[in-house]
């Protein structure tokens, strides 16, 4: 179970590394940063919040490890810029970099440790998919 769960995980990385690309692009092109951070909002409403609130989910199924420990860290530091009032640039240019480095270290540290030591006993619950929402957002700045 473990392996078909990363592979959904993995799945939603990609889209997920769409939107850092779609925040990187309209930050270097000038789109308004409100614009920016509408989708934003729109897309952590819609699916980067689903996928932490499942991801933490299963990894609280997983051994504990400075590792796991540090993932879900990393998921409050992301909830954190998602919810701060501060200055959009400041807070889009962060997420962006944050969530970049939060997948790549899931993804190559986290996902592979599990793998390794995988119980297909124990990871037994099941997630369901966020596929096929990514593509209503109605202004795709990132496209000019």
């Amino acid at each position: 179970m473990s392996k078909k769960m990363l592979s959904l995980f993995n799945d939603d990385h990609e889209k997920l590394r769409e939107m850092c690309l779609h925040i990187r692009n309209g930050l270097r092109t000038g789109v308004a940063t409100e614009r920016i951070r509408h989708y934003v909002d729109w897309a952590s409403k819609n699916f980067l919040i689903p996928h932490i609130q499942k991801e933490e989910k299963f990894l609280t199924q997983q051994t504990k490890n400075t590792r796991i420990k540090r993932a879900m860290a990393n998921h409050r530091r992301i909830i954190r810029l998602l919810t701060c009032s501060c200055e959009d640039l400041k807070v889009l240019n962060l997420l962006e970099e944050e969530l970049e480095v939060h997948i790549n270290f899931e993804e190559n540290i986290v996902y592979k440790e599990i793998e390794e030591n995988s119980n297909s006993k124990k990871d037994n619950a099941t997630f369901g998919t966020t596929k096929g929402f990514y593509c209503q957002w109605n202004d795709p700045f990132w496209e000019e």
